[in-house]
């Protein structure tokens, strides 16, 4: 990460509100292209669920200005090009492809590499991209043991009944990997789906051709603790428990409350909006620069949060039952990002086996003071 992360560029809203204020430039030279023509952009889609695609229109009314500065080449999900039109465009002939999804076929490898040849820029687009994604939380098994468990014995790849080979589905790819480690990304606009005020952030930068450097976030490097409304006091976890397990107080720290926020060591640019409507922050904007890795960085404030009684070796069998209910570590900690945290190692992938183990339990992580017969 960059210093990003800490220079806003200019037009950044302060308030990442639903309907973002994008600025037409009228000029007859567009700042992006520096001639008469419209800005080229070309959005794709590889192992998604769709929102990404449909949250362009989150921006509301918003989204006319910005499709009428900007001429669409290509766009799957909108309009029907097909990939030998995408093959017949020359190289850096598109000023930016925003890429959403993560990287789980063959055929999702070969498309963001042409992208890549193709774009003078390349967007990582929604938390997919940027980190993996929900999908990616697949890497916990091996490909076979996937496709075993949804066809069942004795599978086999090929077409459809009396299909031509062409149509068999492709090659599945041994783990889901995020968009940078395929291609070169330069720019990440992060979450599920991308809030309005991002996506808006991030056209004013294109539009206005005031780009900031290479390997910028489009979020905010604080944490997004330090936008959301509600008040945090006691700083103390007594208990943990799931969002089915409890109707939150309105107004006070769901961390308080026992459930499990990541929004200490996620980046801020929604309003915290899950906070607000009563459920926990998931991670979908990313870890923040000095969180690093999200799922150790939460440990580490789970691990200080804990509170049994008085402090002392006889309290640290009670703070363990609270810390053993805490259930799905990886679900929980690294949802977004298995493949960017969790990786396998290089003798693994090239077994196939299983990726990496589940992080150490959490009692015995850093920060919990030295155990009975063990290190700290």
């Amino acid at each position: 990460m960059r210093a990003e992360d800490e220079a806003r560029p200019k037009g950044s809203p302060d308030s990442m509100g639903p309907t973002p204020y994008v600025a037409r430039h009228e000029n007859s030279a567009s700042p992006v292209t520096r001639h008469a023509s419209r800005p080229k952009i070309a959005v794709y889609w590889t192992g998604s669920c769709g929102g990404c695609d449909v949250s362009f229109l989150e921006v509301g009314e918003a989204i006319v200005d910005i499709l009428s500065q900007v001429e669409i080449v290509f766009w799957p999900a909108l309009a029907d090009p097909k990939r030998e039109d995408l093959e017949a465009m020359p190289p850096g002939s598109i000023d930016v492809a925003l890429i959403n999804g993560t990287i789980r076929t063959e055929e999702n490898v070969e498309m963001v590499e042409l992208l890549r040849e193709k774009a003078k820029l390349v967007v990582a687009y929604g938390a997919c991209a940027h980190l993996g994604g929900v999908p990616s939380l697949a890497n916990l098994s091996t490909r076979e043991e996937i496709l075993g468990e949804v066809l069942g014995e004795g599978w086999r790849r090929g077409p459809p009944p009396g299909g031509p080979e062409e149509d068999a589905p492709p090659d599945l790819l041994p783990r889901a990997l995020p968009l940078s480690q395929v291609v070169r990304v330069d720019y990440t606009v992060p979450g599920c789906p991308p809030p309005a005020g991002l996506i808006g952030e991030f056209f004013n930068a294109f539009l206005s051709g005031e780009m900031p450097e290479p390997g910028y976030v489009f979020a905010k490097a604080k944490a997004l603790c330090e936008e959301c409304p509600r008040t945090r006091e006691e700083r103390v976890l007594k208990r943990i428990v799931r969002p089915h397990e409890l109707l939150p107080d309105p107004e006070e720290c769901l961390l308080d409350q026992g459930l499990i926020c990541l929004g200490p060591v996620t980046r801020g640019g929604c309003n915290a909006a899950c906070p607000q409507a009563g459920m926990p922050c998931t991670g979908c904007l990313g870890p923040t620069p000095k969180a690093g890795d999200p799922g150790l960085a939460m440990i580490s404030a789970l691990a200080s949060l804990v509170r049994a009684g008085e402090e002392g070796e006889e309290a640290i069998p009670k703070e363990d039952e609270i810390l053993d209910q805490l259930v799905d570590l990886i679900g929980t900690l690294y949802k977004y990002g298995v493949p960017t945290f969790c990786p396998l190692s290089p003798e693994r992938e090239r077994a196939g086996v299983r990726g990496k183990a589940s992080p150490s339990p959490v009692p015995s992580q850093p920060g919990r003071g030295r155990r009975k017969g063990g290190a700290a």
